[in-house]
Formats: structure tokens, C-alpha cells, sequence
């Protein structure tokens, strides 16, 4: 589980350095049956999957917009919530 949840970590913690442009805190708190994956910033716009492109090679140059595309490939149940402060995006993976 702990690549998956590496690659899951690094998107995520990748996505708020970027679009947010702040500190970001991260908590990564265990339970019996999933992992769950905390991610703060201080921008309070959802995150927005993006959609790719019409074009095959369109989408093997791109070098954006597959970070939550890949948290969903890799079994990762996620959402995001306005903390007062920004939002918090919290990915939940099952053990």
C-alpha cells in the first residue's frame, strides 16, 4: 500500500503547492480498515479534476492535469471540505 499512497501524497501535497500558492499541512491518520490522507491549504476553491484533451498525443505531452485522475485510479476515495482558513482535500484508502 505505501506506493500507492506515495504517489497519492505527492499529487495531492503537488496540487496545493500549485494552485493554492501556500503552506500546506499534511495528516495521515490510520484506522482498522483505511488509510486517510489530509491535505490543508489555504485556498478554498475545490479541487477540479481535468479533463484531457480529445487527442491521444494531446495527453501524452501534457504535463498537467492528471493528479486526481490518478487518486482515483489508484483506489483512492476522495473529497474536499472548507476548513474556515482555506479547504482540506482527504483521500480515504482501504487497507
Amino acid at each position: 500500500m505505501s506506493d500507492p499512497l506515495q504517489l497519492i501524497a505527492s499529487e495531492v501535497v503537488t496540487n496545493a503547492l500549485i494552485h493554492a500558492g501556500s503552506d500546506v499541512d499534511v495528516r495521515l491518520r490510520a484506522f482498522d480498515d483505511h488509510v486517510r490522507l489530509e491535505v490543508r491549504d489555504s485556498r478554498s476553491n475545490p479541487p477540479v479534476p481535468s479533463p484531457l484533451a480529445l487527442s491521444e498525443e494531446d495527453n501524452a505531452e501534457a504535463e498537467h492535469g492528471r493528479g486526481l485522475l490518478i487518486v482515483d485510479a489508484l483506489g483512492g476515495e476522495w473529497n474536499s471540505f472548507p476548513n474556515g482558513r482555506g479547504k482540506n482535500v482527504v483521500v480515504n484508502m482501504p487497507l
